[in-house]
């Protein structure tokens, strides 16, 4: 009988060796815009009981600046909440669950690629029973499979991870039998920096819409006091963080 090979949470998405507080620029062209995003996490707690919280903030185009994505997760309440801005909003608005699991506007990446860890919504199962059956996997990976709340009955997610390193390589949606969206490693950063990703791509089968996502940054300490500050400060006082590391 299958069993699931990564037993728990892989390591956290997007950790920056061992920075606890951290920030980094990002780049892509999504149809004919150039878009820049700044990328900010903060963990707390001792491990296995870790919170985190994640800003992303859009930079340009210039329509969108202000426009944020703050995403709060705590791995021993088993909690996630996520709340997106548009300057056009008189507040942030909160995510639903169902929501949760789409993508983040005008953009093919979802939320939960942006998460430390797996949505708590959603539930390990045998990787035999993926929806993206992978069998062909080369020496050194795992694969591990989630299915959606009972909400969402239809809803699979499946992560390819590195044995040794713990991450996570690809992760694909599907919608019963029908892939909805894959995100993928092109290319790992440097091992000083825990191999942050440098370049990710993203797509939606339906339509063939597929986006790099560059990170062109290193990834920067920044205090983690900034965190309790409000969005646009936080924003403001990374911008010139990652300014300053520059000159």
């Amino acid at each position: 009988m299958d069993d699931v090979r990564v037993a728990g949470p892989a390591r956290a998405n997007f950790r920056a060796g061992r920075l606890v507080s951290y920030a980094f620029s990002v780049e892509a062209t999504i149809g004919q815009k150039p878009m820049r995003y700044l990328f900010a996490r903060r963990f707390s707690g001792p491990p296995g009981r870790e919170s985190a919280a994640t800003a992303i903030f859009v930079m340009k185009p210039e329509v969108l600046f202000g426009t944020y994505v703050w995403i709060d997760e705590d791995l021993a309440l088993a909690t996630c909440a996520v709340q997106t801005y548009l300057p056009t909003m008189r507040e942030p608005l909160q995510v639903v669950d169902r929501l949760v699991f789409d993508c983040l506007p005008l953009t093919e990446i979802g939320y939960v690629d942006l998460m430390a860890w797996p949505h708590p919504a959603l539930q390990p199962v045998a990787p035999g029973l993926c929806a993206d059956r992978l069998p062909d996997l080369p020496p050194g990976v795992e694969t591990r499979c989630f299915s959606g709340p009972s909400s969402m009955p239809g809803l699979r997610v499946s992560e390819v991870v590195g044995a040794r390193h713990g991450m996570v390589l690809a992760r694909t949606v599907h919608d019963g039998a029908q892939q909805v969206r894959r995100w993928e490693l092109i290319e790992q950063g440097e091992a000083e920096e825990d191999r942050l990703p440098r370049r990710i791509r993203v797509s939606r089968s339906q339509g063939g819409h597929r986006s790099d996502f560059v990170r062109t940054s290193p990834a920067t300490a920044i205090p983690a006091a900034d965190f309790d500050m409000s969005p646009p400060l936080l924003r403001e006082a990374v911008a010139r963080r990652l300014r300053e590391e520059r000159e």
